[in-house]
């Protein structure tokens, strides 16, 4: 079953405060970090793509997520 928008949102917040503090990490260690289901964790990160508020990158074979600074803030 899919999680409704409000739960999707608060679990969106849980993975973003875990970015927070790891700076980069794969699917597994936010999914380790956040204990989501893998379902929740996809929802969770597309919502904060498409927010603009993490990004994807990859090195290696691997898939990174972190956040994304905006460089008008930090002036």
């Amino acid at each position: 079953m899919i999680p409704d928008e409000k739960t999707i949102k608060s679990r969106s917040v849980s993975v973003y405060k875990a970015l927070s503090s790891l700076l980069r990490c794969t699917f597994d260690d936010l999914q380790k970090q956040c204990k989501l289901g893998t379902t929740e964790l996809c929802l969770s990160i597309a919502r904060l793509m498409q927010e603009h508020k993490i990004r994807q990158e990859r090195e290696g074979g691997s898939v990174y997520y972190m956040l994304v600074y905006d460089r008008k803030s930090a002036r």
